[in-house]
């Protein structure tokens, strides 16, 4: 019986050896996977609490730009307010302009028609001024001929040709 309780005896204990092999792979198996855990577990951890600390300085910064950006729309308001003021006298400043443009483009044909006027006038002016210069010259001749005597004696004297008149009122075209 020895050698056959010897030989259960190995075999048990191959047996044992060999589920202590598989035991040992099996916890190297386990605490690595324990302490990979571990280090992702700190690492989530890590992860959280600084995504906490950034949301948190997140939240003041928003706070205080909402802060900022209600004194300012309130500034832009207030400019807003008088920028329509100022707008509203725009207008009204152009609407008086435009009347007094209106009232300019009269007086303008107004004074356009004078000036038509003062052209015909002058015109006229100029045409009387010419008769009479023409009355002159043929007053110089008749008065010249009966002094004829006296002509003769003048070195200057122009004695050709018949004694002109004035052609007749002038009439502008």
């Amino acid at each position: 019986m020895s050698d056959e309780s010897s030989s259960e005896f190995n075999e048990v204990r191959d047996e044992a050896d060999k589920a202590d092999a598989r035991s040992r792979r099996l916890e190297l198996i386990v605490y690595t996977a324990l302490v990979a855990f571990i280090v992702l577990a700190i690492y989530g951890f890590w992860l959280i609490t600084s995504l906490t600390r950034d949301v948190g300085q997140l939240t003041q910064e928003i706070t205080q730009m909402t802060q900022v950006m209600d004194r300012d729309m309130s500034t832009i308001a207030g400019h807003m307010a008088s920028m329509d003021q100022q707008m509203t006298d725009i207008n009204n400043t152009m609407r008086v302009m435009n009347e007094e443009v209106a009232v300019i483009a009269g007086n303008t044909q107004s004074m356009d028609a004078n000036i038509g006027s003062m052209t015909r006038d002058t015109s006229v002016m100029a045409g009387s001024i010419t008769g009479m210069q023409q009355d002159m010259w043929s007053l110089n001749r008749n008065v010249g001929e009966p002094m004829g005597m006296m002509n003769m004696f003048n070195p200057f004297n122009d004695q050709g040709g018949p004694v002109r008149g004035s052609p007749g009122p002038y009439y502008p075209r």
